[in-house]
């Protein structure tokens, strides 16, 4: 098994590619994550293109998207994640598709105001309770600290408010990123598995996940 690149009574995050370390993990009870939109950073040799250009092309970046959700049904019966407007059809039908309204993050740019909003798909029962479909978080006033240092982070009030009403048990987040999962798991005391294949944000993750106290009292 692999070594952990940090661990402590809530949290554990192993630095590599997901679709190597997951078949080496036990099952798991939920899955939340959000997962590489255009596949610039997803492999050590498929990371020549920047800027939203895909390093995969289009087919590519389906097999991907088909790789690693294969890998996680494997392990978990519940899955909730955002997988961007223009991906959602390289992911099977999803049981429900809650609404994430951000009106800070409205765009001018040739696709209007597609990124206004984001879809969460869900897959399985991983609700305690049935959550809202139609999610408000204005992204700009909710991202502090840490959590901007990586270029597509998550809210912590709305990756917490998935958490709560998620069924107990240990959640997966296979694209860690700068390790909102895991920050989140922790103040609700949930166990948390995050993998992230840049050491850069795994540093980031761990230091947050360290400071989590005084971070999330901020």
């Amino acid at each position: 098994m692999i070594e952990p690149y940090y661990s402590d009574k809530w949290v554990t995050i192993y630095h590599g590619d997901c679709r190597e370390i997951l078949p080496q993990l036990p099952k798991v009870d939920s899955v939340l994550t959000d997962p590489d939109y255009n596949a610039k950073n997803i492999g050590p040799n498929e990371r020549e293109y920047e800027g939203g250009m895909p390093a995969l092309g289009a087919d590519g970046y389906k097999a991907f998207c088909k790789s690693w959700f294969e890998m996680v049904s494997a392990i978990a019966d519940d899955i909730v994640f955002t997988s961007g407007i223009a991906n959602m059809w390289n992911y099977p039908e999803a049981r429900w598709v809650l609404c994430w309204h951000k009106p800070a993050a409205v765009s001018f740019n040739r696709m209007g105001g597609f990124n206004a909003w984001e879809p969460i798909l869900v897959y399985g029962k991983p609700f305690k309770r049935l959550p809202q479909d139609y999610l408000y978080f204005n992204t700009k006033n909710s991202l502090k600290g840490m959590e901007r240092k990586h270029p597509c982070p998550k809210p912590t009030d709305l990756w917490s408010y998935l958490i709560s009403i998620m069924k107990d048990g240990v959640i997966l987040d296979p694209f860690l990123g700068s390790g909102t999962t895991a920050v989140c798991c922790k103040k609700l005391n949930r166990k948390c598995i995050g993998i992230e294949i840049e050491e850069k944000y795994c540093e980031i993750a761990a230091r947050r996940c360290s400071q989590s106290v005084l971070e999330l009292n901020i």
